[in-house]
């Protein structure tokens, strides 16, 4: 079957047509995937079950997998997948489980995966075991448009400038915080980085907003005051719903989406917290982040 990319937005993603996830990708194949991912951002390819170790099988073909700090959440049968649930062992609701991800209020929720790494992931596959009756749609922003779009002196006031990533002891962020309460006082403090508020794409080059909400902490070497100022208008920008569009779930669905600058995203946890919700997740290995410095 010929390879099809149908588009999911007015501002970004697709649906990928005519692949097999429990198949080795052709050549040709692997390449215009990864060419839709950079032209997209983010893929989906929809209604495939995989266990655990198929999604592994899957992802590797995009590059080597990167573990998550989050030990305690990584899957028995396949250590580089992590579960993503609402439900502990028991059965009971998880509220640290849940809010991995996901959040009420869908304005503080955008990020990139693992942007307190100092070298944050190339991508993350995300597939649904189990879903909601309602709710839990997946969210994305397209940030390479927002920045594009930005007003000229909010883009003079954040070019240049380098915000903290912290995992644990999270204060902006009380959504954050209490998803990193599963973390060990050791992980959490090796889960930290420094990166770009405004950061270049490696491959495209199109520069994007990478500060975000759920994790960014603070804009380094300027007032606390105006580092909180500047983080709120610059999140309020990011919210815009014309740079918007949601992915609502079904049983074997698998979005790949772009952490290294274009796209973020956000969970809504918005679904009956009665019902359970089972994800399993991957993701593939990037690099080190790049500031944009115009020419």
């Amino acid at each position: 079957m010929t390879l099809e990319f149908r588009s999911m937005s007015d501002v970004g993603g697709a649906e990928a047509v005519g692949v097999d996830v429990k198949a080795p990708l052709s050549g040709d194949d692997l390449a215009a995937v990864e060419q839709a991912f950079l032209d997209y951002g983010v893929l989906l390819f929809r209604e495939q079950p995989m266990t655990p170790q198929e999604l592994v099988a899957f992802a590797r073909q995009f590059g080597d997998l990167q573990p998550h700090v989050q030990r305690a959440y990584q899957h028995p049968e396949a250590p580089e997948v992590v579960n993503m649930t609402n439900r502990k062992a028991d059965g009971s609701f998880d509220e640290a489980g849940a809010r991995r991800g996901a959040i009420e209020n869908l304005r503080d929720g955008w990020h990139s995966d693992l942007s307190y790494d100092p070298e944050p992931a190339k991508a993350t596959l995300l597939h649904s075991l189990e879903v909601t009756s309602k709710g839990g749609n997946t969210c994305f922003s397209n940030v390479a448009k927002a920045f594009e779009e930005m007003p000229d002196d909010l883009r003079q006031r954040v070019i240049g400038k380098h915000v903290e990533f912290p995992y644990g002891g999270h204060t902006r962020n009380k959504s954050a915080a209490k998803a990193a309460s599963a973390l060990d006082s050791k992980a959490q403090a090796l889960a930290s980085a420094t990166h770009p508020a405004i950061n270049v794409h490696p491959k495209t080059r199109r520069p994007a907003i990478y500060a975000n909400p759920l994790l960014a902490s603070r804009i380094l070497n300027i007032p606390e005051e105006e580092s909180e100022e500047l983080l709120d208008i610059l999140f309020d920008w990011i919210d815009r719903a014309e740079y918007h569009w949601e992915h609502q779930w079904t049983v074997g669905d698998t979005i790949m989406w772009d952490n290294r600058g274009g796209v973020m995203h956000s969970g809504r946890l918005d679904y009956p917290l009665d019902e359970a919700r089972r994800f399993i997740r991957t993701t593939v290995r990037g690099g080190p982040t790049e500031a944009y410095m115009p020419v």
